[in-house]
């Protein structure tokens, strides 16, 4: 029975995932699940909780959600996996972003009583599906802390999957590079329509985390981070530096430096 490949970007809220899958969107042979435009189509909603359901590495090609896509042989079907820990084999990549800009894109580092109570039962929600022996801790601190410990936890456990990974700060500094590698990584030719995703949306469309769609690649929100009060900088080094060790990153105090890491894509 003919099948198409499913593979799995996994990765944390906030680390770039909106703008890593428009791209790949515009590959002719990637066909992106969900969490680009938003609000996603129903049918497209429908069809991701049908693939994370059944858990499996490949989707039957006779399957009718596939059909408002219409995919042709050799298509790879993608999808975000942003919120959930799982077990046995996985294929695919990571997509990580450092933890201190994670946390200020995020505004987890903020007191805003309108969105304090939103934020929490958001981060209640995933910790359901990351490892739900931590809801009792996670209802009982303060949200900064909370989304820490989510990011750490779903974090190293990407990292102990063996799949390779991808910094977000390598993508956009040099677009070319890493999705060359990520489309070589699913079996894929090069395609220049990658870096020109851009183009496939009207000015003034955003999508997930409120990214304008119609913008190119850009670093602009790369050095936000370092407007983090120190003490804020130390909690969130303190609370992740595992990941940022395992990741091949370097914070030195002042600002976040790369190293070359095992398991880079």
């Amino acid at each position: 029975m003919a099948e198409y490949p499913l593979y799995e970007m996994s990765s944390f809220s906030r680390s770039g995932e909106t703008l890593m899958l428009r791209c790949l969107q515009a590959h002719p042979d990637i066909e992106v699940i969900s969490q680009i435009r938003e609000p996603d189509e129903e049918r497209d909603v429908d069809l991701f909780w049908s693939v994370i359901n059944k858990g499996k590495l490949a989707i039957d090609a006779a399957d009718p959600l596939t059909a408002h896509r219409s995919p042709h042989p050799g298509t790879r079907f993608i999808v975000k996996n942003f919120a959930w820990t799982t077990r046995g084999h996985r294929q695919g990549f990571v997509l990580i972003r450092n933890p201190f800009s994670v946390v200020v894109s995020a505004h987890r580092h903020t007191e805003d009583p309108k969105k304090e109570a939103k934020q929490r039962a958001q981060q209640i929600r995933w910790c359901r599906n990351i490892d739900k022996l931590m809801v009792p801790f996670i209802e009982s601190i303060d949200n900064l802390t909370a989304y820490l410990a989510l990011y750490n936890r779903k974090m190293m456990h990407d990292r102990r999957s063996g799949m390779p990974f991808v910094r977000y700060e390598d993508f956009v500094s040099d677009p070319e590079t890493w999705l060359r590698k990520i489309i070589a990584h699913l079996g894929l030719e090069w395609s220049p329509r990658v870096l020109e995703s851009h183009l496939d949306y009207k000015e003034g469309e955003t999508g997930h985390g409120g990214i304008k769609l119609w913008q190119p690649i850009n670093m602009g929100s790369m050095d936000k981070y370092k407007a983090l009060e120190p003490e804020l900088a130390s909690k969130v080094y303190s609370l992740t530096q595992d990941v940022l060790r395992v990741y091949g990153y370097r914070w030195n105090g002042d600002e976040i430096k790369l190293v070359n890491a095992k398991g880079l894509l």
